[in-house]
This record gives C-alpha cells, sequence and structure tokens, in this order.
C-alpha cells in the first residue's frame, strides 16, 4: 500500500497529526467502527458476541491444516469464490478510472491472498537477542500463508443482466466519499463484495483516508454500506494508482483483510500491551507509540521489538504483514497461517451466501455459466460543456460480451460519424445542445444508446455587450431565462428565493443544514452567470451583496465556528477553466461582526434585518479579463454555519467603481418597487461634488437626476416617474460622489 500511517482508531490521534503532515494517507476502518458504535451502542455487543464466537469455533486451530505444499506455482484448489462489484464515482476527472485499472486490483487481490504476490522474497527469518538477554528464532517465510479465495468480476447484475462488474457514476461527491455516499450505487451486500472507489474519502471530520471497511459484525450503518471505499490513486497498480513507499500497492488487500475480519496486529491499543491484540497468535503484538517515529524509520535492517506481551514470544514486529503499518520493501506481502484460519471462519459463518454455487451462479463468476452475453455501449466526456469551436474527447466504457465494431453518431459535431473504440476529438462550431449515439456489435449481438442533449455548446463570444445587467431574482424573476445558474456539489439543500433582501425585495437564501456540519469538508454551491463581452475595455466590475453568520459547532465534529469560504472566479473558456479572483474565509466571511457575539447556535435562524447585516463584494479592473466571452462564479463552500443570504448581483461597465459607497453614506432607496416616485437618502460626511444620472437596463443615460455640491447631513433626492417618462422595468442610478462612484438598481411598477 501506499504506506497507511494509522488514523483510524480513538486510539491514535496522536499520530493522526504525524501522519497528516507527512502526506500520507491512512486507513480509517477503526475510525468508521467507532463512529458506527457510538451511533448504535448495540453494534458494540454484537462485535462482542461475534468475538466470543470466532474464539470458540477456533479453538481446535491447528497451523498444520493451512498450510499448502511448499515449492508449487500452482497453489490448492480454489476454496472460495467472492463475486466482486466496483462502484466507480467521478466528477468526468481522472478519478473515472479505466476498466484496466480495476482489473489490475482484482488481479493484485487474487495474487497477495493467493501468495503469488512478487515480493514474497523481502520475507525474512533469522534470530536475534532480545533485550533481557535471551535468543528467539523467527521464520516469518514459513508463516505465510496461501489464502485460497479468488475474486471475480460479477458477469450478471442483481436483475440478471450481462455486467463487466463495474459500475460509474458521475457525481460532484466523489470528493467526499462516505456511507451516504455509498447508498447511491450499491448492490446486494449477500450476493457482491462491494468496493467503492473514489477520488477522496470523508470519514467523520478528516480527510485524507486511503481506504476504509466494514467489518462482518458491522452493520450499524445498514447492510447498504458493507464493502470498502478506496481513493482512486490507491487502487490497483496501472492508471491513476501512484507508486507508494511498499513495493505494491495494497490498500485494497488491507481493507478486504478487515473485511474478511482481520484487525490491525496493534487493535487493542498502540503499545498491544494486550495479550490478544488482533485475536491472532501467530502475529506479533506489534509496538507502535503514537509518540513515536520510530515504526516510521523501521526498515529490514532495523529490528522493533515487542516486550510488554508475556503470553506471545518476543519477535520482530511482523513488517511483513498486510495489516500491520511499516514501509520499506519487506513491508506488507504476507498473510499467516492463523490469519488464513480466521478468514475461512468468517467465510464459513458470517459471509456463506457469497460464495456458494447457488450465487456463483447468480452472479455469472461460476466456471459453468456459458458467456453469451451480448456487448452494452457506455460512453463518457470530460467537457461535455464547451465553447462553439472547441473539440470534445469522448471516452468509450462498453463492456458485456466481445465488440467488434463501434459506430458514433455525433449531431451538430465534426466529424458526424465514426468508428472504433476512440472516436477522436469532435469540434463543435454552432451553440446548441446535441445527441451523441454509440452503437457496439459484437458476436451475441448489438447495443445501441443515444444520450439526448449530451453535449452543450456555448457561444464562443457574448451577445451581451457592456452595461448593467443582474441576476434578477427579485423584480421579474427571470434569471434563469438570462442564463444565471445554480450548480450544487450535494443538490440536498439549494438556494430558495426569500423575502428580505439587501434592497428590500427579495433575495436566495441558502437554509442552514445540521447535517452538513464539518470544517474540513463543506459542501459547495455556485452561481454562474452567462457570458459577457468585456472585449477592449478595462473598466468592468462584478459585484454582489451577502450576509452571514457563522455557527459553534457541536464538539463531536470538531466545536468552534464554523468555517465557511467564498470565492469568485472568472472564465473565457464557457467554464472549463476557473481562475479565482476573490477569496473571503475564516471571521471575515462573517456580516455581523466577529468574537463571540458573531457567532451563533446553529439552532437560531439568521436573517439580516437591515443593510448593517450585509457586505458588499467587488471584483473590478485587472482582475476581469479583457475577453469577449467573460463568465463569473460566485462559489460558496458551506460547513454548517446559519443561513447564507446572496442578492444584488450586477454585472457592468464603470469608473472609479467602490461599491462600499453604499455603505459608508447608507444609500436607501424607498419606496423600491414605486410606481409615482422614490427617493435617495444617503448621508455625506463633508461637503461633497454630487452628480446622479439615471440609466436603463440597456446603459442608456437617460438624464441628468442630480449636479452640484450637497452640504454635510442627510440627503433626499426625488425622482420622479413621469418625470424621466419611465415605463416598467428595471432602471440603474449611477451615483459620483467626489472620485468615487456606485450604481443602484430601481424598479418601476
Amino acid at each position: 500500500m501506499k504506506k497507511l500511517l494509522l488514523i483510524g482508531s480513538l486510539f491514535f490521534m496522536g499520530l493522526m497529526a504525524n501522519a497528516q503532515n507527512g502526506n500520507t494517507n491512512s486507513c480509517g476502518t477503526d475510525q468508521h467502527l467507532a463512529e458506527q458504535i457510538k451511533n448504535n451502542p448495540s453494534l458494540k455487543a454484537a462485535k462482542e458476541n461475534y468475538e466470543a464466537n470466532l474464539k470458540e469455533l477456533m479453538k481446535n486451530y491447528n497451523p498444520n491444516d493451512y498450510r499448502t505444499k511448499a515449492g508449487q506455482q500452482k497453489k490448492a484448489t480454489i476454496k472460495y469464490i467472492i463475486p466482486v462489484v466496483v462502484h466507480v464515482f467521478h466528477n468526468n476527472g481522472s478519478e473515472n478510472i479505466s476498466e484496466a485499472q480495476v482489473k489490475s486490483e482484482i488481479d493484485f487481490l487474487n495474487k497477495s491472498f493467493r501468495n503469488l504476490n512478487s515480493d514474497t522474497i523481502n520475507r525474512r527469518a533469522g534470530m536475534f537477542i532480545t533485550p533481557s538477554g535471551d535468543t528467539n528464532y523467527y521464520d516469518n517465510k514459513s508463516l505465510a500463508a496461501d489464502i485460497e479465495v479468488e475474486f471475480r468480476l460479477a458477469k450478471k447484475d442483481p436483475q440478471g443482466n450481462c455486467t463487466n462488474g463495474i459500475v460509474r457514476i458521475f457525481t460532484p461527491l466523489t470528493n467526499k466519499g462516505n456511507d451516504e455516499l455509498k447508498k447511491m450505487s450499491v448492490w446486494d451486500t449477500k450476493r457482491y463484495y462491494n468496493i467503492w472507489v473514489v477520488k477522496q474519502i470523508n470519514r467523520g471530520n478528516t480527510i485524507g483516508i486511503a481506504g476504509y471497511a466494514q467489518f462482518p459484525f458491522g452493520f450499524g450503518g445498514g447492510a447498504s454500506t458493507d464493502g470498502i471505499m478506496v481513493i482512486h490513486n490507491e487502487f490497483g497498480n496501472v492508471g491513476t494508482s501512484q507508486p507508494g513507499q511498499t513495493p505494491n500497492v495494497t490498500t485494497s488487500t488491507h481493507e478486504t483483510g478487515h473485511w474478511l475480519g482481520l484487525y490491525h496486529p496493534f487493535q487493542i491499543s498502540s503499545d498491544s500491551c494486550g495479550t490478544d491484540g488482533d485475536g491472532v497468535f501467530d502475529t506479533p503484538p506489534t509496538y507502535f507509540s503514537p509518540n513515536s517515529t520510530e515504526p516510521l524509520r523501521n526498515k529490514c535492517s532495523n529490528k522493533s521489538y515487542n516486550t510488554c506481551s508475556t503470553e506471545k514470544p518476543d519477535l520482530p514486529d511482523m513488517q511483513e504483514n498486510y495489516m500491520d503499518y511499516f514501509i520499506g520493501n519487506c513491508a506488507s506481502n504476507m498473510f499467516t497461517l492463523e490469519q488464513k484460519a480466521r478468514i475461512h471462519t468468517v467465510l464459513e459463518n458470517f459471509r456463506f451466501t457469497l460464495w456458494q454455487p447457488e450465487n456463483l451462479a447468480f452472479t455469472g463468476v461460476d466456471d459453468l455459466s456459458p458467456s453469451t452475453c451480448p456487448p452494452v455501449a457506455a460512453f463518457n466526456s470530460q467537457a461535455p460543456f464547451t465553447c462553439a469551436g472547441s473539440k470534445v474527447l469522448f471516452l468509450d466504457y462498453s463492456y458485456g460480451g466481445t465488440i467488434n465494431t463501434y459506430e458514433w453518431t455525433f449531431e451538430g459535431g465534426t466529424p458526424a460519424t465514426a468508428t472504433g473504440k476512440v472516436p477522436g476529438q469532435i469540434q463543435y462550431d454552432n451553440a446548441g445542445t446535441y445527441d451523441v449515439t454509440l452503437k457496439v456489435t459484437g458476436p451475441n449481438g448489438s447495443n445501441t444508446i443515444t444520450l439526448p442533449d449530451y453535449v452543450t455548446v456555448l457561444p464562443a463570444s457574448s451577445n451581451l455587450p457592456g452595461g448593467y445587467y443582474t441576476a434578477d431574482w427579485w423584480y421579474q424573476n427571470n434569471w434563469e431565462e438570462k442564463g444565471w445558474r445554480f450548480v450544487y456539489e450535494n443538490d440536498q439543500n439549494q438556494f430558495k428565493r426569500f423575502g428580505i433582501s439587501y434592497n428590500q425585495n427579495a433575495s436566495m437564501r441558502y437554509s442552514q443544514d445540521p447535517f452538513n456540519q464539518y470544517n474540513s469538508v463543506g459542501s459547495i454551491s455556485s452561481l454562474i452567470s452567462p457570458s459577457f463581452d468585456f472585449s477592449g475595455t478595462t473598466t468592468a466590475y462584478f459585484s454582489f451583496n451577502y450576509a452571514f453568520a457563522q455557527a459553534v459547532l457541536s464538539s463531536t465534529v470538531g466545536g468552534g465556528n464554523t468555517a465557511e469560504e467564498l470565492k469568485v472566479y472568472t472564465s473565457v473558456d464557457c467554464g472549463k477553466t476557473w481562475i479565482v479572483r476573490e477569496t473571503i474565509n475564516s471571521t471575515n466571511i462573517s456580516t455581523i461582526g466577529t468574537g463571540s457575539s458573531a457567532t451563533l447556535s446553529s439552532a437560531i435562524d439568521f436573517i439580516p434585518a437591515d443593510q448593517s447585516k450585509w457586505k458588499t463584494v467587488t471584483v473590478s479592473g485587472a482582475k476581469i479579463p479583457s475577453n469577449s466571452n467573460v463568465r463569473f462564479k460566485i462559489e460558496f463552500k458551506y460547513s454548517g454555519g446559519n443561513n447564507f443570504y446572496l442578492d444584488n448581483v450586477n454585472v457592468g461597465l464603470s469608473t472609479g467603481l467602490n461599491q462600499n459607497l453604499a455603505d459608508a453614506i447608507q444609500f436607501k432607496a424607498q419606496p423600491n418597487p414605486f410606481n409615482v416616485s422614490t427617493n435617495l437618502i444617503y448621508n455625506l460626511v463633508s461637503s461633497e461634488n454630487v452628480e446622479i444620472h439615471l440609466f436603463d437596463i440597456l446603459g442608456k443615460d437617460l438624464g441628468t437626476v442630480f449636479s452640484g455640491t450637497q452640504a454635510a447631513g442627510s440627503q433626499n433626492v426625488e425622482i420622479e416617474k413621469n418625470a424621466f417618462h419611465l415605463t416598467p422595468g428595471i432602471y440603474l442610478v449611477n451615483m459620483k460622489i467626489g472620485n468615487s462612484t456606485l450604481n443602484h438598481k430601481i424598479i418601476v411598477e
């Protein structure tokens, strides 16, 4: 495995920081079990009962019953065949691993469980002098076992249809894999060994875990979570799999060991002073101190001893064991004979249904089922959104029976048709939405799939010239029609129109979510604009108002204030790539101040009662590209705080713009909307030159509202509907005070 440094159980919190600082991924199985027991206390009794039954079943254990003949390249007859389904959660990125990478993992699982892995030569044997002066002998080579288990990708799904044993699910939540994500795609866990592959794992309040498993008794989260979850670059030995600190990437082997009932050798406590440890006698207790870096330095030439156990012999730590945590050439290359006995006992008593002949036939992995499956067409693309004139690469994921021919049809694309598994780059010159069709044919039949409106092609340049534009959910409520859209990482909670806003009309509110309270994880929601033409100008601006109050997290999810983050991006390639232009985080994101008075319990419903509870964000000048196709994105990362409000989203051109001016002068337009007149109310600290103009929505100057010098103090400037011949609609008030400028929208009814 890429060396897993322990983060798992509550015993190893000290080591957790050490592991994270070393940029190493870790096993989250112990933490997963601790969470399950916390959420379902009866699981503790189930675990104890499970261990008691295992101990009774293994009373007559004899290691010779589990040995295979030495020197045989072909081991004993397979005793247990396990049907496997691999669920690949992806966001059209590299985590959408190839079928070859999946098969490489299944191949290595079989090598490691059959004692056929390439690094068996690194197992040690010898003698050493203990600290007390005794001479002890050890021979890890003789303890290595062929587990006699074989894993096979399923050939039939739960409905009896042909499959390649791989399911692909598009979801941004691949960045936050957990038990809830598993439920999005799961096959009957009594019939299939479910493996979930994701980009990143979130166990509790921590990201940085390589994989985690559910023990045979661990159904605290329900049978739908039974299996293992692994990050894509710790899965298989080709493709995105990254070389680790041992010769092979063995994370899935380690987690599968947990799934089959094996613990870490240091399971009882970090220094393994308990006599049982992992419940297996032929794995020496392992000294693994949270306050020592010795295990991290432990190479084949370094002997690390355990002297705390009086029942087990004083032997070097078994670095070779798949279930331990060591780095180096001799690490992670074997299971022991007694671990084999434990696995067999688990399979015979707790995972019995999986390997029964009738289930092997049901899943199509038995040697008797004929291979008559027709092919099944499937494909994907890493860029289904693109600009006109750009090219799109399509990836074939067809499976099932043998495929001899591929026939692609690309509506609106050039070329319009293609053959072969890889159709090459397809160019789309015209804006619109287009279907894509793939037909695959083999000796057992053919299959066709059409994905309607699969490719969205956006204009290469904007049809919206420089002027004033807004995301209007506050008057005509036509923001979606104008090309604005919200995008959610997890659409369980969404922005909804709300009757309190910065401009006393309506805002969009993201309600507090008590089920999403993890600072290090968070859930991302974004507002994406249509494109705008800012070629040849440096006076463009993008601004909005927001209101937000942080909350105090409970101690169970880390405590302290929530850590939301707000970012503003621009894109000039229709959203394929984005550049960060503004970031607001930490206590700066709160709009009601800092300190204890600014933090709210998550039970309090925060509503910004007046404009003082809002903040203005403005991106302007060099931060906005001088380009004919500029898009903006407001990204809000929610981590369990209170309600978040978004309003007054504006795009336009201005000189010397200072959106903070509105707050400084306490600017208001009342009433707004109006049908006779409205009053512009503001306060000047000192005498200033003031110039106020009125513009329509297309940026046409309708005339001067006021021009002259005003004394310090409260001001009231009236705009009459009839004086400017205004018809119902949206207008822009442009106010210049000294060298500062602000824009404010008003509505005529």
